[in-house]
């Protein structure tokens, strides 16, 4: 069994995830480990479109409630890059993954 996550911090949610996508750029990193220059350099866990629903809330979070519907963005862009100040986060840089 896998020992259940400890109870979200402030300003955190967790989620049950009802599921998960693979996309395109997935499945090439799955079958050639690169695309573009961009070349796997450590293990990558595919599958990052994901839904799910709200199980447990922390202290301070005020725009969600137990029970909502969610789809999660897991890149965090920068927000101060051009690509990021004319909407196009998704080119941004500096984008991290968690």
């Amino acid at each position: 069994a896998i020992p259940m996550a400890a109870p979200p911090g402030k300003g955190e949610v967790m989620l049950q995830v009802k599921s998960v996508g693979i996309c395109g750029s997935d499945v090439h990193y799955w079958q050639h480990g690169e695309i573009g220059d961009f070349k796997l350099g450590d293990r990558l866990v595919l599958g990052h479109e994901t839904a799910g629903v709200v199980h447990m809330i922390g202290e301070g979070v005020t725009d969600l409630q137990v029970g909502d519907r969610v789809a999660l963005e897991p890149g965090v862009a920068c927000g101060q890059c051009n690509n990021c100040k004319i909407g196009r986060y998704n080119l941004c840089p500096e984008m991290k993954f968690w």
